[in-house]
């Protein structure tokens, strides 16, 4: 795994805070639209992405921001040098359904990638307070009380947390596309579905969760691949195959203009191989 000089984890944890605070006072004036693939977006995304973008593009540093929004509007030059060099991968509001209706269930994604493979990433929970970043090959976790943490506060993960995964309690978290296509059987565990993945990243990091069983987009998925890769959770495909934490082998780049970047197949988490083989098993 790279660990890159480029990652300045208080930066980027401060950079979070500041599109979260600007995200939620975006709120109370929403505007939403209706995009090509039915899914919502409103101005809060547009600004925060636009916003991460002019605070982490760097040309002297070759370093340059994917994003959810705005990636449609690259060239294929321009594609092809990010995934070259080093590129931050964004998604300004996971979760917009519960944004939109004044949830708690949405956050700020920020993942890293040097050399087109992912190494680092970002999450902050404005609603619940919480926060996972990653440095050094380490993941750390603080939640605060009544606004997000300060960087102090920050606590190194324990791998063991992954243990506690398999407690009859922790349910197999499943995106929407496969609640409304497929069909769960012979799990032993309670199912739910999101309409953000940040949330069942972190709680999967914790061990609060079983696992995690979703197609996604690339800025959906690199901050919360960084995140458990660091804490030796697995993660695969539908097809058995591991993932490879490179970017133009883990996901399709060729639909970039309609604003899809999805993983070339249904991406599994779990506390190991096994674990995952067994949800695929269950999915039909």
């Amino acid at each position: 795994m790279t660990t890159s000089p480029i990652w300045d984890a208080e930066f980027i944890y401060q950079t979070a805070c500041e599109l979260a605070k600007i995200a939620e006072q975006e709120q109370s004036k929403l505007i939403t639209e209706t995009k090509p693939d039915n899914s919502i977006v409103t101005q809060a995304d547009k600004l925060i992405e636009q916003m991460a973008i002019d605070a982490l593009t760097d040309p002297a540093q070759n370093t340059c921001v994917i994003g959810e929004e705005t990636i449609k509007e690259w060239s294929q030059k321009e594609l092809e040098t990010a995934l070259e060099t080093n590129c931050y991968i964004i998604d300004p509001i996971d979760g917009t359904v519960p944004y939109a209706s004044v949830m708690p269930l949405w956050g700020i994604s920020i993942g890293f990638a040097q050399n087109g493979e992912i190494s680092e990433g970002c999450i902050v929970l404005p609603g619940t307070f919480e926060a996972i970043i990653t440095q050094n090959g380490k993941s750390y976790y603080a939640k605060g009380r009544g606004q997000l943490p300060e960087f102090s506060e920050f606590k190194e993960m324990s791998a063991l947390l992954r243990e506690n995964c398999e407690l009859p309690s922790r349910v197999l978290v499943i995106n929407q596309l496969t609640a409304k296509s497929k069909t769960v059987t012979g799990l032993s565990r309670g199912v739910t579905t999101y309409y953000s993945i940040v949330f069942p990243f972190i709680y999967l990091a914790l061990g609060r969760m079983a696992g995690i069983y979703a197609s996604l987009n690339v800025w959906d998925a690199a901050a919360g691949l960084a995140i458990l890769r660091n804490l030796g959770f697995y993660a695969g495909f539908e097809n058995g195959e591991a993932v490879s934490f490179n970017l133009s082998q883990d996901f399709d780049f060729t639909t970039y203009k309609s604003g899809q970047v999805r993983s070339k197949q249904i991406m599994v988490y779990g506390k190991d191989k096994m674990s995952t083989d067994h949800f695929v098993g269950c999915i039909q």
